[in-house]
C-alpha cells in the first residue's frame, strides 16, 4: 500500500496531518473483491504487489518500484515480473513504466537535472538460478545493471 499524508493547513512545521490511502496493491485477476484485489485504481493492465521504492519527478509524478513475488503463480498469477509504474496523484490514475526480467528487483532511480533522462537499476535479476540472460541474452550469467532511459523525441521522462 501506498500511503498519502498531508500536513494540517499545509504547514509542513504542524504536528498533526491527515492521510488517505493512495493505493492498495493487489490482483484483481485473481481476487474479484476485497484487499487483495487492490483498491479502485488497480486493474489488470497496471496490477502489481510489493511497492518497495518510491520518488517524486518536478512535476508530482510519483514513481513506483516493486519488489515482490514474480512467481505468477495462485494470488500472483498473471502478475509478472517486478516493475515501474508511474501514478498521477491528483486523479489516482496509475500505469507500468517498465518491466523488469526474471527474478530481479527494480530498484533506485533518478533523473538528470533536465528530467530527460531516467536512471533506474535492476538488481539480481535471475536470482536464485531463475532462467534470465539479461542484459547480454544467450547463456551469459545474468547481473545487476542501470538503465539510462531516454525519450525518442528527447522530451521529459512521464510528460
Amino acid at each position: 500500500q501506498i500511503i498519502r499524508w498531508r500536513p494540517m493547513g499545509d504547514d509542513h512545521g504542524s504536528d498533526s496531518f491527515e492521510w488517505d490511502l493512495f493505493l492498495l496493491a493487489g490482483n484483481p485477476g485473481v481476487h474479484k473483491e476485497g484487499l487483495m484485489a487492490g483498491s479502485a485504481n488497480i486493474h489488470p493492465d497496471n496490477m502489481f504487489n510489493s511497492p518497495d521504492g518510491i520518488g517524486f519527478d518536478e512535476a508530482g509524478r510519483l514513481w513506483i518500484q516493486t519488489d515482490g513475488d514474480y512467481s505468477n503463480e495462485k494470488q500472483f498469477a498473471g502478475m509478472g515480473n517486478n516493475q515501474m509504474l508511474c501514478a498521477d496523484p491528483a486523479s489516482g490514475e496509475v500505469r507500468r513504466f517498465l518491466t523488469g526480467p526474471v527474478a530481479c528487483e527494480i530498484t533506485g532511480l533518478t533523473f538528470t537535472p533536465d528530467w530527460r533522462t531516467l536512471l533506474v537499476g535492476v538488481q539480481h535479476p535471475g536470482e536464485e538460478g531463475a532462467p534470465s540472460h539479461f542484459p547480454d541474452g544467450g547463456t551469459a550469467i545474468p547481473r545487476s545493471a542501470v538503465l539510462r532511459i531516454t525519450r525518442d523525441d528527447g522530451g521529459i521522462i512521464g510528460a
